[in-house]
């Protein structure tokens, strides 16, 4: 039974940085690479590459690496953040792995000093010593300077970065903006459904690459292309790599592991609640300039990392402020957005905010290490990022050994979204598939509409066989389940056009209300003649929250279990043509006045009436709010309570009360009913009495029920007016 309250007015981390205060006092050493010699605290560790070359240059620990970090360096499947530590490398070795044009000479840039005490990674060029040098640091930048003999660190962009002096940020490269941002449509480069993945925290080299595509089960790999707290050094991660290993076939996944949460369980640098979605913002801009350094365009995703943090509500709300930022930037450059998150945290909290002010990230990618490689998660409601936007991480670190190269690695489940070089198909210059395309998928016909695929029953009705499309699983998961709102879709043979509203096809007798023709997509009648089956792809209601306005009355309603109410406007409504509308039932209303609660002697007064086209009433139940209650005499009660008919005169009815409810069932099924009550069937307490005398009780609510299965449970629409 449905429900409806009617006032009645009365009067998982992953890795882990070490931070350590800053302490001039701290005792020093000297380490020397040829002729360049830094100075750092005695309890550093220093790591000769050339010597070892299985070191991975991690920015998460204090340590001093010397050399060129190896393509062959054993790195843990993740680490997350930065503190302290100093690379030293030779200035052609450096040079020869980059894609980019170093200066001649050094350039030491002002550090900012907003951003030193959350984690940031800089450069130093020093020509005359041969060497480049690049140091990040957490909460102590005086240690890298002091070790460097600068006065200031050469800070690089770390997604916290602050506006121009015109409060706008700088546009990455290509500065691709869509209008209303980006919506997902067919992608030529998802991975299947049912595709593996795996992601390490420094990018294998190609020898790697090549060996696990031939010998391992993995069809994509996760690079991590920059951020405030990504932690290893990525040797090998360029424009030449990610063109290569896209051309042999690996599908990627961009990684970019920014600011984390306030009460972040990795000790990272945060998000500053005052200024998420500023910070959310110069994320997804730092994070489009490092994918198009690599090669990776507009219309491919980003995913953010977001390690595992503490649910508070300062912390929950700067992550949701700063991921809505994140995404619509993100979009507004022409990029889908994707979240990782801890299944407990991130991903609950996004789960909770759906449906609010909230811009949901494009694609989720769940850690949840449960071992196994399904797209579901418990954490994750079914219908929320269903249409291909999941990845799931079922397990964590381990060490996996395929064509003799050993990697240390995460394993996911893919069944949404990856990357290639250059433009991806998915938003901006996507190769998205128009309304109209007839597509097949598992031996069957469809016929696209508003995104979404509509059967083909049989050629006849379109002439002849057509030109189809086959489509992939992961390209038919991303279409839609029901057309979009809006979609003019017109029935073979009879001609007949409609509006789809909430999924559900609402007739067009003419085109005068939308100010003449508009574009339409002819479908088969079939999917008309059959609309509950599921391969038609439409809904025979509009889908409950659906909100459509009338034309040419201008009137809007909501729909909730196949039947409208009347609603305040919206600018989310589809427009509809009011005889095509006039088909759907509407809603039974009801109305109430209170009175006399202050003198112990209310008088109730209910009012319903069945909606248009609605089959009549016949039982409903009536519930008092608390402080009120029926009279314990059943007896006084059934005289008390009185049902009125549309002539005035009384029905006969049955009144049960219990507890505070009253179940009403007439003797016959009426269009219109009045519920009245003769003191004393209804009681109210002395202490709601009271309140109301002292204006400290302002309203109440009554509880009406559409209990008749022949309503289908309706949720009524109550408009309350004073007594």
């Amino acid at each position: 039974m449905r429900r409806l309250l009617l006032s009645v007015v009365i009067g998982s981390c992953l890795g882990a940085a070490i931070v350590t205060p800053a302490s001039a006092a701290v005792p020093l050493k000297a380490v020397r690479y040829g002729a360049y010699t830094v100075r750092v605290p005695t309890n550093w560790p220093v790591f000769k590459l050339a010597s070892d070359p299985s070191v991975c240059v991690r920015f998460d620990r204090h340590a001093v690496y010397l050399g060129r970090p190896s393509s062959q360096q054993r790195c843990p499947a993740h680490a997350v953040g930065r503190t302290e530590a100093i690379l030293v490398e030779p200035l052609a070795a450096a040079a020869a792995h980059s894609d980019a044009t170093r200066s001649a000479a050094a350039v030491v840039l002002p550090a900012a000093r907003s951003s030193t005490a959350r984690g940031s990674i800089g450069e130093l060029i020093v020509p005359a010593r041969g060497v480049v040098v690049t140091a990040t640091w957490a909460s102590d930048p005086e240690t890298i300077e002091r070790a460097l003999g600068v006065r200031s660190i050469p800070a690089e962009p770390s997604g916290i970065a602050a506006a121009s002096p015109d409060g706008a940020l700088a546009a990455p490269r290509h500065g691709a903006r869509v209008a209303g941002g980006s919506r997902r449509g067919l992608r030529a480069d998802d991975v299947d459904a049912g595709g593996l993945g795996f992601d390490t925290c420094s990018t294998p080299s190609t020898t790697a690459m090549s060996a696990w595509l031939q010998a391992s089960p993995f069809r994509a790999a996760a690079i991590y292309i920059g951020g405030a707290n990504s932690a290893c050094a990525q040797t090998n991660l360029t424009a030449s790599w990610v063109s290569t290993e896209s051309a042999a076939g690996w599908q990627l996944i961009p990684v970019y592991v920014g600011l984390q949460a306030p009460t972040s369980s990795c000790g990272c640098a945060e998000i500053n609640p005052a200024e998420a979605s500023t910070e959310g913002i110069a994320a997804a801009a730092d994070a489009v300039t490092q994918a198009e350094a690599l090669g990776i365009d507009a219309g491919n995703p980003i995913y953010y990392d977001m390690e595992a943090y503490a649910q508070t509500a300062v912390s929950t709300s700067a992550v949701l402020a700063f991921l809505s930022a994140w995404t619509t930037q993100l979009n507004a450059y022409g990029y889908t957005s994707g979240v990782y998150g801890s299944a407990s945290s991130g991903m609950t909290d996004l789960v909770d905010a759906l449906g609010t002010s909230f811009v949901e990230p494009d694609d989720i990618w769940i850690a949840d290490w449960n071992d196994e490689a399904i797209a579901t998660d418990p954490y994750v409601p079914a219908g929320d990022w269903l249409n291909g936007q999941r990845l799931h991480q079922y397990l964590g670190g381990h060490i996996d050994n395929y064509g003799g190269v050993k990697l240390d690695i995460d394993s996911d489940y893919l069944d949404g979204p990856t990357a290639t070089a250059g433009t991806g198909t998915g938003t901006v210059g996507a190769a998205a598939l128009p309304d109209g395309t007839f597509v097949s998928y598992e031996g069957k016909v469809y016929r696209l509409a508003g995104g979404a695929p509509l059967y083909v029953h049989s050629w006849s009705v379109f002439g002849a066989i057509q030109p189809t499309v086959t489509l992939a699983a992961a390209q038919w998961k991303a279409l839609n389940p029901v057309p979009a709102n809006g979609t003019f879709i017109r029935a073979t043979t009879t001609g007949t056009v409609y509006r789809i509203a909430g999924g559900a096809p609402v007739r067009v007798p003419s085109w005068s209300a939308f100010g003449g023709p508009q574009p339409t997509v002819i479908v088969d009648r079939w999917d008309i003649q059959n609309i509950s089956n599921p391969a038609a792809h439409l809904s025979p209601v509009p889908i409950g929250g659906t909100i459509v306005e009338g034309l040419p009355s201008g009137l809007y309603w909501l729909f909730s279990s196949g039947m409208r109410a009347p609603t305040a406007a919206s600018p989310t409504a589809v427009s509809v043509a009011d005889t095509g509308l006039a088909s759907f039932l509407e809603s039974p209303t009801a109305r109430a006045s209170l009175s006399g609660v202050a003198k112990l002697k209310p008088r109730l007064r209910v009012t319903v009436t069945a909606g248009a086209n609605a089959p009549e009433l016949k039982a409903f139940v009536v519930e008092l709010p608390t402080g009120l209650t029926f009279s314990r005499s059943a007896a006084r009660l059934a005289e008390g309570i009185v049902a009125w008919g549309a002539n005035g005169k009384p029905l006969e009815a049955a009144v049960k009360p219990s507890r505070g409810r009253l179940a009403i069932t007439l003797g016959i099924a009426v269009k219109h009913v009045l519920i009245t009550n003769a003191s004393p069937a209804i009681v109210a307490s002395k202490a709601l009495a009271a309140e109301v005398r002292a204006g400290a009780a302002t309203a109440l609510e009554v509880i009406v029920d559409v209990s008749d299965a022949k309503h289908d449970t309706a949720v009524l629409t109550l408009n309350p007016r004073p007594s």
